[in-house]
């Protein structure tokens, strides 16, 4: 409902009171849509540069919506965080955010080393933008020919599958914050009319992609997700196709829990900067 959406956008909306300690800067590129704006933390020291694409169903949030978690991974990982503001449903139909994700990446590959003094990369996101760091990152593997330059692959409780997981379709309305009914209203807003086949499309859905020749990837999920399944899966077919992954599984923890003030937060964010810090140090 438009309500619903309303309400939704409204609670994504980054917290005014918390300031980042570094001031982001915004910087337009040539996007598939007219500019596209990055959102651009950049500590003293660059080790690498993360392309960060936040989450909210492809209809919610934007690149500041992350401003707090960007901020403090710039700073402990000695990263520039470069958030996309990608075109969300339903005013621009899905693929429109594909498309963005894809801009600023063919950016980053052609442009790190000259804005950020290194040509490291890192993906990441957290729930649709996990996907879309997943889909993001064959993109740069089969177009831009320039996987060797990503060095890991964050992907915290995504969505790898757009016909749903198991666990997501057994979803109910007392799941916690991804109901079944609010998981119901984001696929019937963002994936009217496409059918179980268009979705397992493998540039939509990253779980039936050919997997090989990618980076490490860390994933991340909560044992009360309802998309736990699609990291189950999407971790065993990454390291079944040769690639290293590291799976960190937290118990009782809901979707998004790493935004909450708790233990488990604090330990799952710790240890993704940490996975990043050593990546980025690993000499070739």
């Amino acid at each position: 409902t438009k309500e619903g959406l309303a309400v939704a956008r409204n609670a994504m909306e980054p917290d005014r009171s918390i300031k980042p300690q570094l001031q982001p800067s915004v910087k337009y590129i040539p996007g598939p849509a007219g500019n596209l704006a990055l959102r651009i933390f950049k500590p003293d020291t660059i080790c690498a540069v993360v392309l960060q694409i936040h989450g909210g169903g492809w209809s919610v949030g934007t690149a500041a919506s992350d401003d707090i978690q960007n901020d403090n991974m710039a700073r402990t990982c000695k990263a520039a965080v470069v958030s996309v503001d990608y075109r969300i449903a339903p005013e621009h139909p899905f693929p429109a955010c594909i498309n963005d994700c894809k801009a600023a990446a063919k950016w980053l590959v052609n442009n790190a080393l000259k804005e950020f003094g290194t040509d490291k990369l890192f993906i990441s996101g957290g729930s649709a933008g996990a996907h879309l760091s997943a889909v993001t990152t064959l993109y740069i593997r089969d177009s831009l020919h320039a996987i060797a330059k990503v060095r890991g692959v964050n992907l915290i409780y995504g969505c790898f599958d757009l016909s749903r997981t198991p666990s997501c379709r057994m979803a109910t309305d007392s799941t916690l914050i991804l109901t079944k009914k609010y998981l119901d209203e984001t696929y019937e807003l963002v994936f009217h009319g496409w059918s179980q086949e268009q979705l397992r499309n493998p540039q939509y859905s990253p779980l039936y992609a050919n997997l090989q020749h990618l980076p490490p990837a860390l994933f991340t999920i909560g044992t009360l997700d309802p998309l736990i399944d699609d990291t189950y899966f999407m971790e065993a077919r990454w390291r079944l196709a040769g690639n290293k992954t590291f799976l960190a599984v937290y118990p009782e923890s809901p979707h998004g829990f790493n935004f909450f003030p708790s233990q488990m937060a604090r330990a799952a964010n710790k240890k993704m900067f940490q996975w990043i810090i050593a990546l980025c140090e690993k000499n070739d």
